[in-house]
């Protein structure tokens, strides 16, 4: 009889095959967060990156920065109003603002090493947000300061009148007293435009008589659900996908690199529009609800939309109602025409994103400015080649293959120039 021991066989389920197979004893488990089975989602991960270190939390020191920063726009119309004849100086003060409010947050998350992706994604989009609202602000004062009705000159500032045409809505709304310039010159006008859901300033907004609480509650309710979703789906799918697909972009195959698309087009769909839902309709319309903010048209039908030109003027009204305002309409009033005021409104738009995206990864690879130009000439190659039968369809499929490929473009550039070990979600948190 043999003394030889056998080595003892194991059954394990291997990832790959539906079957079990034989495998040694040598044979290594793989990483959990790299199978395709199990459950990956783990909410306590989550909690304790935020718990690990309460006190190291830049992201919030530097949002709760920008109340100060943008306190100057009140004192600055004010000494504008009192001091006729100072155009250039309001108009340097103006830009110092607003400049300060682009460059301290840029060089504050680009410079320092504890500030993470996601907290310096959004200390830069709480900034964005923060600016364009001033620059209306000044404008729409500069529009009433000026009070002859011939110096409102173009289809761009004859939106000053926007600011009278919503008193006679007040019956309808509740609200009771009507604010005139120059009484709007109030930190506490500011304030409330600074956390009202618009990015266009005048000087009456819509208000309801009060609020709804249990309507509040039931879009409470929405965010904290949705908002643990889009992380399962990002844990549990994205996750591992992204895994798979780290190393250089030029190393991978063509068919292997569509199989990554591919793989991510479906689950970045989804995040994408939980979050269009939790973003736009939830929370937007809790904030609202609020304030007793009256105007709640914050996106149009964008999945009926027949190009992307026409997606990106639908789904987020705010944003596309500060441009045709302040970009679109005063180029035509300069002169140009329609495309070439297009062409400067996506360009603008592009280097917004470009600005959310680069800094808080803290590489330019400017993919995104690159996606956001080419939309212009391939809608328009698209439209000659099928014309309008398609447009719908064309929208969806942009929509569906465009951001993974963003998505996995920036991931890889991210991976390959930081060298991280760490597991991708844990990277991208406060």
């Amino acid at each position: 009889m043999s003394t030889r021991r056998r080595k003892k066989t194991t059954l394990f389920l291997c990832p790959e095959m539906p079957q079990p197979v034989a495998c040694g004893t040598e044979v290594r488990h793989e990483d959990p967060e790299r199978l395709r089975y199990g459950l990956l989602f783990d909410p306590i991960k989550i909690i304790s990156v935020f718990m690990k270190d309460p006190y190291k939390w830049p992201a919030i020191y530097l949002i709760a920065a920008s109340v100060l920063l943008a306190l100057p726009a009140v004192f600055i119309e004010r000494y504008l109003k009192k001091v006729r004849g100072s155009g250039c100086i309001g108009l340097a003060l103006q830009t110092l603002n607003l400049l300060s409010l682009v460059a301290f947050p840029a060089v504050m998350v680009y410079r320092m090493k504890a500030i993470t992706p996601v907290g310096g994604l959004l200390t830069m989009f709480v900034y964005l947000i923060i600016t364009l609202k001033l620059f209306s602000y000044y404008q729409v004062n500069r529009w009433l300061r000026e009070g002859n009705p011939r110096s409102v000159r173009g289809s761009a500032r004859m939106q000053a009148a926007e600011c009278s045409s919503h008193h006679s809505r007040r019956n309808e709304r509740g609200q009771s007293k009507q604010i005139v310039y120059p009484m709007n010159l109030k930190v506490k006008d500011l304030y409330y435009f600074l956390l009202a859901p618009t990015l266009c300033y005048q000087l009456n907004f819509p208000r309801l008589k009060q609020c709804r609480y249990g309507y509040i509650i039931k879009r409470l309710l929405e965010m904290v659900f949705l908002f643990h979703l889009m992380l399962g789906l990002i844990q549990q799918w994205i996750v591992p996908n992204i895994h798979k697909s780290m190393k250089p972009i030029n190393e991978i195959e063509s068919t292997l690199l569509t199989e990554y698309i591919l793989k991510l087009a479906v689950p970045n769909h989804f995040v994408w529009l939980i979050f269009f839902y939790w973003y736009f309709h939830s929370c937007l319309n809790c904030l609202a609800e609020l304030l007793r903010f009256g105007d709640r048209q914050f996106y149009l039908d964008w999945w009926n939309a027949d190009s992307v030109l026409q997606f990106w003027s639908r789904w987020n009204i705010p944003a596309h109602r500060w441009l045709d305002r302040h970009v679109y309409k005063p180029l035509l009033h300069h002169g140009y025409d329609k495309w070439q005021a297009r062409l400067a409104v996506f360009l603008l738009s592009a280097c917004f994103f470009e600005y959310l995206i680069a800094i808080p990864l803290k590489m330019f690879r400017f993919w995104m400015f690159i996606v956001m130009l080419s939309q212009i000439p391939l809608s328009c190659l698209l439209k000659w080649l099928f014309g309008g039968s398609y447009g719908n369809i064309l929208m969806w499929i942009s929509l569906v293959l465009g951001p993974p490929l963003t998505v996995l473009l920036y991931f890889h550039d991210y991976y390959i120039l930081h060298h991280r070990k760490d597991s991708t979600w844990r990277l991208f948190f406060f």
